[in-house]
């Protein structure tokens, strides 16, 4: 079964849907990527259930944090995940209290 029959079944089904977004950008060729992962599945009655899995989520190693992943452009591990604009909250407001200006002088004053 291709993966344009395997959608179009899905959407005659009431379906479920339980998957992850998470954008990720590459810090040595600067390309930005978007990965699904999860589970959607459609039900309909009288017929058996169709699941679709999308991806495997690379998971954090234990020890040092360090996440499998590479950039499809370059070959670079150096990946980073990039918080999405909805994802961050609003109720934080900004301060610059703590913003020190930094010069080669040692009579200027900070802020």
């Amino acid at each position: 079964m291709e993966i344009t029959e395997v959608i179009k079944e899905i959407e005659n089904r009431k379906n479920t849907v339980e998957l992850s977004k998470k954008r990720f950008t590459c810090a040595n060729c600067g390309s930005t990527w978007i990965e699904l992962v999860g589970l959607i599945v459609g039900h309909r009655e009288g017929f058996e259930d169709l699941f679709l899995r999308i991806g495997v989520e690379s998971e954090n190693c234990q020890t040092c944090r360090y996440r499998p992943l590479e950039c499809q452009e370059c070959g670079s591990k150096d990946v980073y995940e990039i918080m999405f604009a909805e994802a961050i909250s609003d109720d934080v407001p900004l301060s610059f209290k703590g913003i020190k200006k930094v010069t080669r002088s040692s009579d200027v004053k900070t802020s």
